[in-house]
């Protein structure tokens, strides 16, 4: 199956699945008790991680609400491959764990809270908006709400794993097809960055790659 073709609806019930599985192992009194120790990413606490979880999915509603409507592309639409090629570059990708580590000071209870609230948002606002919809990001770069779901489905998917691996928790078991759909990105990302043979060394002749495939994270 080509996960480009997944149904809207299914799309974003994805993202609203793997912030939902985000919330219940927030919940989990490991992460509490370690709040404020080293995260499984270097220079991050367990406590900024998880507001960074929460921050990279309330995106979402926050691209919309600022979105027109009814705006108009005046360039081509990014794609979730080219997006992450511009976020990789933004100045804002420098203060991640600054703002991070500020969120997170509201604690363990409050941000697992914010996630569940979240989760009701999230699911809310899909149901009203039309696949025809746009949002503008890094910038006011636009491309589709669904597509920017696919990049939220990066996020927080490989930030649950991450928050899983600090705590000493199993990775929770998420639909599938959320991690097919990364896997197919993370391709796109790696054929736009370093070209088909690279990628193919990478995933099957370790011995000839000389770089990683996809150091985005």
């Amino acid at each position: 199956m080509n996960n480009e073709n997944a149904t809207s609806s299914e799309v974003r019930e994805l993202v609203v699945e793997a912030v939902a599985s985000s919330a219940e192992l927030m919940a989990n009194p490991a992460v509490r008790d370690r709040w404020e120790t080293n995260s499984a990413l270097d220079g991050m606490s367990v406590g900024a991680l998880a507001a960074h979880l929460v921050r990279a999915a309330g995106a979402t509603i926050a691209y919309l609400d600022r979105t027109p409507e009814n705006v108009v592309p005046d360039k081509p639409l990014l794609t979730p491959v080219t997006y992450f090629h511009a976020a990789v570059d933004s100045p804002i990708h420098d203060e991640i764990k600054k703002v991070s580590l500020a969120e997170s000071s509201i604690g363990h209870e409050a941000t697992v809270e914010k996630c569940l609230a979240l989760v009701v948002e999230l699911k809310d606002r899909f149901s009203t908006e039309p696949e025809s919809r746009l949002v503008g990001a890094l910038g006011g770069r636009l491309l589709t709400l669904d597509d920017f779901c696919r990049t939220r489905l990066i996020e927080v998917l490989f930030h649950l794993d991450d928050l899983a691996n600090s705590v000493d928790a199993p990775t929770p078991d998420t639909n599938p097809l959320g991690r097919s759909i990364v896997i197919e990105v993370l391709i796109g990302i790696g054929r736009n960055n370093y070209g088909d043979w690279a990628v193919l060394h990478g995933l099957a002749r370790a011995e000839r790659s000389k770089t990683k495939v996809f150091p985005i994270f």
